[in-house]
């Protein structure tokens, strides 16, 4: 079966909105800024042919109104993003034409998280009998990792079950119980005051899952006093974290078919006359 690569589009875009900061490639006329897409093309293009040339590409974007089921869990959850330079959002509808001109799947689902997108394309993947890569930045991939499922970071680095445990002392089944104790900044999620990562790899030993330390003599340290008095919030984080692998997808997201390499950035921006 050929392996799908599942790429988290609007992490693309924004590193290559950003990874050209001090040099921006522009139309020739200098009325329009091309960095995004120059960027995004070509940096998919060189992970495709370098990392995974068997696979399918699917790109997966985050839709419009993506966070509004978690903020209803938590209101403050990535609130801390309204006042970020989202400029690079301007290149996605370049973006999204140059993925249709090179022949690469993407989906956008309006009331949906990306992350909530990819996890759903690897469960069927996985339960058709392929295996993944997802390529992406955010560490809440990393709890679908397993001997069928990597996750290549922007620096071409595959983290496996086997990496997760070594840098983090879990499994990667265990993420978001360990990130609802530790937080995460980048979704305004804060954590428990006082508990860090080996704090929380340690309550979660041998497997262990927020439940099952309720009533836990592992709680009785005083330093976990935090966590009992915030546990009905560290649950909604935990459910926040968790992603959700039964988002309601459109026939044939996938066709099955190692997707063909994809023309030079340049090319593509020429044929679209974006230059």
């Amino acid at each position: 079966m050929t392996p799908l690569l599942a790429v988290d589009g609007h992490h693309l875009l924004y590193r290559s909105w950003w990874g050209f900061s001090d040099r921006r490639i522009t139309s020739r006329d200098g009325t329009r800024d091309l960095t995004g897409v120059f960027g995004f093309l070509a940096i998919l293009r060189k992970t495709h042919l370098e990392e995974t040339p068997d696979h399918e590409i699917v790109v997966v974007f985050d839709g419009e109104n993506a966070a509004a089921s978690r903020q209803a869990q938590d209101a403050d959850y990535k609130a801390n993003r309204a006042q970020a330079d989202h400029s690079a959002i301007h290149s996605l509808p370049m973006v999204k034409d140059g993925l249709d001109a090179t022949g690469v799947t993407w989906i956008e689902l309006d009331d949906h998280e990306g992350d909530d997108v990819i996890a759903t394309l690897t469960h069927t993947a996985l339960t058709d009998g392929r295996t993944v890569t997802c390529y992406s930045g955010d560490r809440d991939l990393f709890q679908l990792a397993s001997d069928k499922v990597t996750v290549l970071n922007p620096a071409r680095r595959r983290i496996t079950p086997a990496e997760v445990v070594d840098r983090h002392g879990i499994l990667p089944r265990q993420w978001p119980d360990f990130r609802a104790l530790t937080g995460d900044a980048s979704d305004n999620i804060p954590g428990v005051r006082g508990i860090g990562p080996k704090t929380a790899a340690g309550l979660l030993a041998d497997g262990l899952h927020l439940e099952q330390l309720q009533g836990s003599p592992r709680l009785l340290q005083p330093r976990c006093q935090a966590i009992t008095e915030t546990w009905n919030q560290v649950l909604t984080w935990r459910n926040m974290i968790q992603l959700n692998h039964h988002i309601p997808l459109p026939r044939a997201v996938t066709t099955g078919h190692t997707t063909p390499t994809m023309p030079k950035a340049a090319t593509v921006l020429e044929d679209l006359h974006l230059w």
